[in-house]
């Protein structure tokens, strides 16, 4: 993609004055998946995937555990096989991660794709794992991935969050002043 096309891609002026530094980090999010929706699962299982994550996974995509195994995700294939190869490495250094590479794996499922109404059919055995009886999702953006979790669990992560922002707020200005202290070094 060259720079005039990034640039309409991002809404910006094409006479916008951009550093090359600008447009690399431009590219680089351009396919970060954010946002957040709210969605309730029909009768058969099926949920809506926004429209503002259905190009990004592209026609055919995966659902798998997310990280935490607290929720599911839905990953582009190429998302899903770099996660599944960098397992596949660790697995070779530890045998804690063989266990979680299986976990990982029968839970994953390929090949799924969006209907003609831009729902998925959310596999039971993930519906039962990840969202027992509860009809109600968040979807969000996560970087690489959509992240689906029960709405209940959600409001208890952001409530959590709320509650740990202050230190998580700590952190992130001691490591902007660690990284200034370094490149002042340099």
């Amino acid at each position: 993609m060259d720079a005039d096309q990034l640039l309409l891609l991002q809404g910006l002026p094409l006479d916008e004055d951009l550093t090359e530094e600008d447009l690399a980090l431009l590219r680089r999010y351009s396919r970060t998946f954010t946002g957040s929706y709210s969605h309730t699962l029909d009768g058969k299982g099926r949920m809506v995937v926004p429209q503002a994550y259905r190009d990004r996974l592209g026609s055919k995509f995966c659902i798998a555990p997310s990280a935490d195994f607290e929720s599911f995700s839905l990953y582009s294939n190429l998302a899903w096989a770099r996660l599944r190869d960098r397992y596949a490495r660790l697995a070779q250094l530890k045998a804690e991660v063989i266990e979680f590479q299986n976990e990982f794996d029968a839970l994953s499922f390929q090949g799924q794709e969006c209907d003609g109404q831009g729902r998925i059919l959310v596999p039971a055995k993930i519906r039962t794992r990840f969202l027992g009886e509860e009809k109600d999702v968040e979807i969000t953006g996560a970087m690489d991935h959509v992240r689906v979790v029960a709405a209940s669990r959600s409001e208890e992560q952001y409530r959590r969050f709320k509650e740990n922002l202050p230190h998580i707020q700590q952190v992130i200005g001691e490591l902007d002043e660690a990284a200034q202290n370094r490149n002042n070094e340099n």
